[in-house]
């Protein structure tokens, strides 16, 4: 769908806006080429003074329209946070045991219908992480006396000469930790769990909640998420935009960028512009078999995007559908177009592909706080929500320092931005498999 093709006043003039000041842009460099060659530029400032006379009064309309139309028809509701721990009753006696594969479709259901469940609290991701990055993993369910699931736990070990030797509820993605009927089955699925990592000699345990969990651990809120409420009608969340945002999706529009949604026919395309990206931006890529055991995993709730110019991949985009909630884990673009446009536009067609699909949440995933990402995901409209991660230490122990922002890894992402893309493509998924 092109909004832009809808007839709209406002909208008209902000895009004969939007073309005028890019317009200025580029007549202002021939106006300066045309002074330092001594040609005459007597014309190009009088096209010049005319754009700025128009663009004045432009910005005057669009201001008074802006005024007329204060009162929206829909704007996004307030986000109310799924809690990972409920308030309900249990049959006791409760028993905690490790799930094996005869368990899978009760968890499946189980997590289905907690208000926290994701899909990275299926036992298939576990599974997932087990078979393809080679860690050792246990899938703690509690169940009552009616042989009924009340709670569950994943956790992989993640043990490497590089980065040590712990534990994350499940790592790579932003959720998993405890999903439970209320706090008393949380606390046996933790202290189960704690037991495995005390026997494993783990020096901590991560476990990834959304909202506070409640349980006293100590805890984290060092990274955020935004989510976005999506209206039935791609027209409203349009509407709901800002200027500026509606602007810089239609430059986008404007490079006649082709974008296909749909699965591992696309993993080429995106795993190019993947590696790429992440070499760029200093950090250890996945190998393209993540991915590819990944979307089978994942089956029909996983999509890949790919936005081209003249043919060739520029941006992509990796999805999962859970739910009444759409997930970005990954999406990048190629620095060369980063002027373009064409992420913006690459993200709009997802949040109408959202829609299309019936969603009504979008997750622009986790970043942190006042980083470029989070920038770039709070000028959508989205709502910000801290995530809590709660650690499970032995007596004395000290909460981890693995991440990015350590000064300690600057020196190092410095070195690896530098690298060709295919040494990073070989040695990457050799350091990124131990990174949570």
């Amino acid at each position: 769908m092109q909004l832009e093709s809808v007839s709209n006043p406002h909208e008209e003039l902000e895009s004969r806006l939007s073309f005028l000041q890019e317009e200025n842009k580029r007549l202002g460099r021939l106006v300066d080429k045309a002074r330092e060659s001594t040609a005459p530029a007597e014309d190009l400032l009088g096209e010049l003074q005319r754009n700025i006379k128009e663009i004045k009064a432009l910005k005057k309309r669009v201001k008074q329209n802006q005024n007329k139309s204060i009162e929206k028809s829909w704007s996004p509701p307030k986000i109310s946070v799924p809690q990972a721990i409920l308030n309900q009753s249990v049959t006791e006696p409760l028993e905690v045991k490790v799930a094996s594969h005869k368990h899978s479709l009760p968890i499946d259901q189980y997590v289905a219908g907690h208000p926290a469940g994701s899909i990275w609290h299926s036992p298939a991701v576990t599974s997932f992480i087990g078979a393809t990055c080679k860690h050792q993993i246990r899938y703690f369910l509690a169940i009552d006396k009616r042989d009924q699931v009340v709670g569950v736990l994943p956790v992989t070990q993640m043990n490497s000469y590089l980065f040590g030797n712990f534990m994350v509820s499940v790592p790579y993605f932003n959720y998993g930790g405890v999903l439970a009927d209320n706090r008393d089955v949380a606390r046996k699925l933790i202290q189960a769990a704690d037991c495995w990592r005390a026997e494993m000699q783990s020096k901590h345990m991560e476990l990834r909640h959304f909202g506070d969990s409640g349980l006293g651990l100590r805890q984290r809120t060092h990274k955020v998420t935004f989510w976005l409420p999506l209206p039935t009608n791609p027209r409203d969340l349009w509407d709901s935009f800002r200027p500026k945002l509606r602007a810089q999706i239609r430059r986008g529009q404007r490079e006649s960028i082709e974008f296909s949604i749909g699965g591992a026919e696309f993993l080429d395309e995106f795993y190019r512009v993947f590696a790429i990206n992440m070499r760029d931006l200093g950090t250890p890529v996945y190998g393209r078999p993540f991915f590819r055991n990944l979307l089978d995993s994942l089956g029909n709730n996983v999509w890949l995007v790919i936005g081209r110019m003249d043919g060739k991949a520029v941006t992509c985009a990796f999805l999962t559908g859970f739910g009444d909630r759409m997930e970005i884990p990954w999406a990048s673009s190629l620095r060369r177009v980063s002027q373009t446009g064409a992420n913006m536009a690459m993200y709009w067609r997802i949040l109408e592909f959202a829609m299309e699909q019936g969603f009504r949440y979008f997750d622009f995933g986790r970043c942190s706080p006042e980083s470029g990402t989070y920038k770039f995901k709070r000028q959508w409209g989205a709502q910000e929500l801290s995530m809590h991660w709660d650690y499970v230490l032995p007596e004395g122990g000290e909460l981890p320092a693995l991440n990015p922002d350590n000064p300690k890894f600057k020196m190092v992402i410095e070195v690896w931005r530098r690298l060709p893309v295919w040494i990073t493509r070989l040695i990457g998924p050799k350091i990124v498999k131990s990174l949570p």
